[in-house]
């Protein structure tokens, strides 16, 4: 994370905001493109955009109500997988919105979405699937934490393309697995 600061930012104004919303909503912070944001090419370089999302993430957390669940049982994610769709680059000084929101889990895996909006219109789409590993090295499935968190109701369906993710990370980790031996 090379964004210190503004990870201070966002987890504070996140942390002392009022507003609680549930798992299930859409959560959302707003950011600047800075001069340091930027590469050779004169916009947002590709590797701040995952930057940003993981400032939405925590954001995210946050707001929900999770942060402080996960953190009692010494829970924390872990990214496992991310994509990213550009459609239109953010240059010096774009200011832009980032909107998060849970799209479902597996038994393993939960899956998020960014999409980064300038003036309303989708710029960029981050995927990300994480899961969920334990500071006392045990193992937590998503049944695990959706009880924790007392939800209930099950996974909405994944889209065709974070099921693609999830399969691509199960078959490396099936790949590592019979190279190393398991973990």
């Amino acid at each position: 994370m090379n964004l210190f600061i503004r990870l201070l930012f966002v987890f504070l104004r996140a942390n002392l905001s009022r507003e609680r919303v549930s798992l299930f909503d859409t959560t959302r912070i707003k950011a600047k493109v800075r001069l340091t944001d930027q590469d050779m090419f004169a916009h947002m370089t590709n590797s701040r955009y995952f930057s940003f999302s993981d400032l939405a993430v925590i954001n995210y957390i946050v707001r929900t109500g999770t942060w402080t669940k996960l953190k009692a049982r010494g829970w924390i994610p872990v990214v496992c997988s991310e994509s990213v769709t550009l459609s239109r680059m953010l240059s010096w000084r774009d200011r832009f919105e980032i909107e998060t929101r849970l799209i479902g889990w597996t038994d393993t895996y939960m899956c998020l979405e960014h999409d980064f909006l300038h003036k309303g219109k989708l710029t960029a789409r981050i995927r990300i699937i994480s899961r969920f590993a334990s500071r006392k090295r045990e193992r937590v499935t998503m049944e695990d934490v959706v009880a924790h968190l007392g939800v209930e109701r099950a996974s909405p369906p994944l889209p065709p393309e974070f099921e693609a993710m999830v399969n691509d990370v199960e078959a490396a980790r099936i790949r590592r697995t019979s190279e190393t031996g398991p973990a």
